[in-house]
């Protein structure tokens, strides 16, 4: 493969690129764009400098599937040079779905479209988006059709490339593992640049030395890789790493918070334009990012899918003014960290099992698990007086947290083995994860004042079951 340009990056040193990539980055807007959404939303508001962009994780993840592509063919015993080209241009592809603000409004997308559709801005067939565990990926989807004619030109087969981004059972199947699998570049890449940009390294790090290693030591099995022992020792600081990078960034319990007012806000301007009530430029953007969100794209409204026209069109509602200034949201959370979680809940393992066999919470059903818990709130506060809570007080965030190590395979002479089967470290990080809070719970301060201390105190008592009771019944 030819290269000829090398981007300096400071993650992986330089990124090589061929003609045909060049050609392919520079003057597309669907791929230029991706420089104007940041990799980690609101984060920036917590870790002043998580500001990278999909931009730079999209070049990383190329990098790295190159390096797991050509690791995976030489084991093959052929390396296919047109398939490692599509297999690049693949990864460079993978997030040109996102919206503005990345994962941060991703739960909202359905409910937007449905506004959208509503209102007469779009026409589409939801039922994809409905089913989608991860709507971007069927924004991604529609973009790179787009991108087919394009493709075609600079000499690389469209379906061949769609085919190795969405195709999970295919003749590709263990090619599309790079890109959306257990151990992918995706995920390597992020985890790297994410924790070199907030500079959260809480203890651990792991570096390009660290990827090189697991790589050379990557074996082909059937239609699945696993490793070998010798590279035992970057897995575990590979999945250490990510656990703290969940625990201290993703899920900052700040992080949540800031990311739960954004949606609110954008939440209650959806409601008001479905509603008929919005403000008539709010509105009209939404239907705008509606028409991304389904791939109806032109040369002026890609560009709207940004943070910042995102910002220049959302500073017309106070509340997201307020967000903007950092000014200390109106809430406090019951809990921060794993010991006050574990003063709150007795049985942490069991009630974070309970809500994760909800799976992912779109709005909706977040919402109707809010409702019921509010409900039970006000029964058992009945007694105190001024001290009845509306759904507005109460803001509830489910978070996740995937894979687990037990996907990551180690070659012995039994067979493969669970990573958290042979090393204690990775088992400790296992059982850490099922004691860390899964959500979180902030109350309006005003309404913790009207209640007073004694009924803040009968609350945490009784958190566990009525959380229990509310989760069973949006079950049922």
């Amino acid at each position: 493969m030819r290269f000829k340009k090398a981007v300096r990056d400071p993650i992986h040193g330089f990124i090589k690129l061929t003609e045909e990539e060049v050609r392919l980055i520079d003057g597309e807007p669907l791929i230029q764009r991706l420089r104007y959404v940041k990799q980690l939303g609101f984060v920036y508001l917590v870790y002043p400098t998580a500001t990278h962009t999909r931009f730079d994780h999209s070049l990383g993840v190329l990098h790295v599937a190159t390096l797991l592509g050509t690791r995976i063919m030489q084991q093959l015993g052929n390396v296919d040079e047109d398939l490692l080209r599509h297999i690049r241009v693949a990864a460079l592809l993978h997030d040109i779905g996102h919206l503005p603000f990345s994962h941060s409004f991703e739960i909202l997308t359905k409910h937007l479209l449905h506004m959208a559709v509503a209102r007469g801005c779009v026409e589409v067939d939801m039922a994809q988006f409905d089913a989608a565990r991860k709507p971007h990926e069927v924004t991604t989807q529609l973009l790179v059709n787009k991108l087919g004619p394009r493709l075609s030109e600079l000499g690389y087969d469209p379906s061949l490339v769609a085919e190795l981004l969405f195709g999970r059972d295919g003749r590709y199947r263990l090619f599309n593992n790079i890109l959306t699998g257990v151990f992918d570049a995706d995920r390597l890449d992020y985890i790297m640049r994410d924790m070199y940009f907030t500079g959260a390294a809480v203890g651990t790090s792991f570096t390009h030395i660290d990827l090189e290693r697991i790589v050379e030591n990557l074996e082909v099995v059937g239609e699945n890789f696993q490793f070998n022992e010798k590279a035992r020792v970057n897995l575990e600081g590979y999945l250490i790493t990510r656990y703290n990078l969940y625990r201290h960034v993703y899920l900052h319990h700040k992080t949540v918070l800031f990311t739960e007012v954004a949606r609110n806000i954008l939440a209650e301007n959806i409601e008001k334009c479905g509603e008929g009530s919005g403000d008539p430029q709010i509105c009209q953007y939404l239907c705008d990012l509606a028409r991304f969100a389904t791939g109806n794209v032109d040369e002026v409204n890609i560009w709207k899918a940004t943070d910042e026209y995102f910002v220049s069109v959302f500073i017309r509602d106070a509340k997201f003014r307020d967000l903007l200034s950092r000014k200390p949201p109106d809430y406090v959370t019951l809990w921060k960290r794993e010991k006050d979680f574990l003063e709150v809940f007795k049985d942490p393992v069991r009630i974070n099992e309970l809500v994760d066999k909800i799976g992912p919470l779109h709005w909706a059903l977040l919402n109707r698990l809010k409702k019921k818990f509010v409900e039970r709130l006000n029964i058992e506060l009945s007694e105190v007086a001024n001290c009845r809570l509306s759904p507005d007080d109460v803001i509830l965030s489910y978070v996740s947290f995937d894979p687990y190590a037990e996907d990551l395979f180690i070659t012995t002479a039994m067979g493969p083995l669970s990573i958290s089967d042979i090393s204690p470290l990775v088992k400790a990080v296992d059982e850490a994860w099922k004691r860390a809070p899964h959500f979180f719970l902030y109350i309006r301060k005003g309404a913790l004042e009207r209640c007073g201390e004694k009924a803040v105190k009968s609350l945490e008592f009784v958190l566990e079951p009525l959380m229990d009771l509310a989760v069973r019944r949006i079950s049922t």
